[in-house]
Formats: C-alpha cells, structure tokens, sequence
C-alpha cells in the first residue's frame, strides 16, 4: 500500500481524527457512509444469522452497526493496522458491544483468515481495493475462498477507470468538495472494471458491477465463486 507521503488519501481510511468525538454521527464521512453500507447488505441478503467478513474493516465504522444485528451470525473484521482495531474496540464499547460479543477482529497485512472459524456466506469492502495494488487484490480473492461458502459472495469497491480515461496519468475526483487524485502506480489506485475482472477471473470469480451502492467516487463489484475445476 501506498505511504502516507505518497498521498494523503490514506488518512481517510483510518479515520483517526473521529477517535476522540463524543458524536461521530455528527460527522459526514461517519454516517452516511455506515448507512450506505449497511443498507446495501440489506438490500443484498444479509440478515440475522448471516456471517460476515470485513476486509479492511477501519475502526468500526460498519462493524458497530452490524454486529448488533447479526442475532445468530457472527461478524468477522479484518485490518492490516492492529492500532486501527484497538481504535475499533473502543468504538464498540462506546456504542454498549462487549468484548463477549458475537464478533472476532483479525490484524494481518496479509489476509491471514485463519482466524475465520465460521463459513461466509456475505464478505464486504469499502475503499479497500481503492488502496491495494493488483498482487494484493490477487492474495485478498484467494485468500478469502478459503472461508467463503459455495454460494457466498464478497462485495468490494474500487476507482474505476471509464473507457477513454489515460490508464497512466492522474485522474481527478471529488467527494464532497474535497478534491484529490487517483493513480496507476501508487495509492489510491484506479482499475478499468475489465482489468480487475481478469484478475478476479484468475482467483476464480466472476466480477460484475453492482449499480445501486451509491458510492460518491466509487463503483461496487460483486465476487461470485466460478466453478470448482478438477483435475
């Protein structure tokens, strides 16, 4: 992943400027992206005894609204910042989760799932692949058939590249007046949604887009599990 002095962008990710607020709802970024979220899954099968996976989990933005739901599931959140996941405790605690709460966070900068005791049948990203190069992106898909259940899917965004854009020059973007740029060789990446569906093709996926995220700057694909080959 990108470093912070190759661009600022990752400070979004972590959201450490939130730690310390009495009322994160208050903050834009905060609300309506766990809304946003949380609707989608609904909308997209989760409920109740679903067990869920979150890469790239942050410091409990979706986590603290999910696992209050999942009454007979369990809620699975994956980091690559272990400081990030003490942050998220934190959060869980200040919204009355406890520690003996149907919940598991896993620090890895590798997508090391071993952790992962309970097949998935729903994985979720949000500015996850926005922030991978395609080796990672490769790792985090094969990575994760290691947990997910025929028939699960993973649901992860990404900057796409429209047809006609410069795969090699900086593409501009604007979330809420706040201008920045996005990239072919560092972090935040873009992807042509064709590129990221051949890998997604390697790991053994098929990609398609999902048009009712309702991301600012970001498309939402859908990972289905093809066809085990046997030889």
């Amino acid at each position: 992943m990108g470093s912070h002095q190759e661009n600022d962008y990752q400070e979004h990710v972590f959201l450490d400027h939130l730690r310390h607020l009495d009322d994160r709802q208050s903050q834009k970024i905060w609300h309506e992206h766990q809304g946003m979220q949380l609707q989608f899954l609904r909308r997209h099968g989760l409920g109740p005894g679903s067990n869920v996976l979150d890469l790239g989990c942050g410091p409990m933005r979706l986590g603290s609204a999910l696992i209050p739901l999942l009454k007979n599931g369990w809620y699975f959140g994956q980091d690559l910042n272990p400081e990030t996941l003490v942050y998220g405790e934190e959060v869980l605690r200040q919204v009355g989760i406890g520690a003996d709460s149907n919940y598991t966070l896993i620090a890895s900068d590798q997508f090391d799932l071993a952790a992962v005791n309970r097949p998935i049948q729903i994985a979720f990203s949000n500015s996850l692949f926005s922030h991978l190069n395609l080796n990672s992106i490769h790792t985090c898909l094969l990575r994760l058939r290691e947990v997910l259940v025929p028939g699960g899917v993973y649901y992860s965004t990404f900057f796409s590249l429209e047809a006609g854009a410069n795969w090699l020059q900086p593409l501009g973007r604007n979330k809420w007046g706040q201008a920045f740029d996005t990239f072919p060789h560092q972090d935040p990446y873009h992807y042509p949604p064709a590129l990221l569906a051949a890998v997604a093709s390697q790991a053994g996926y098929r990609m398609s887009l999902m048009p009712d995220f309702g991301h600012p700057t970001q498309t939402m694909a859908r990972f289905r599990l093809g066809r085990r080959l046997w030889f």
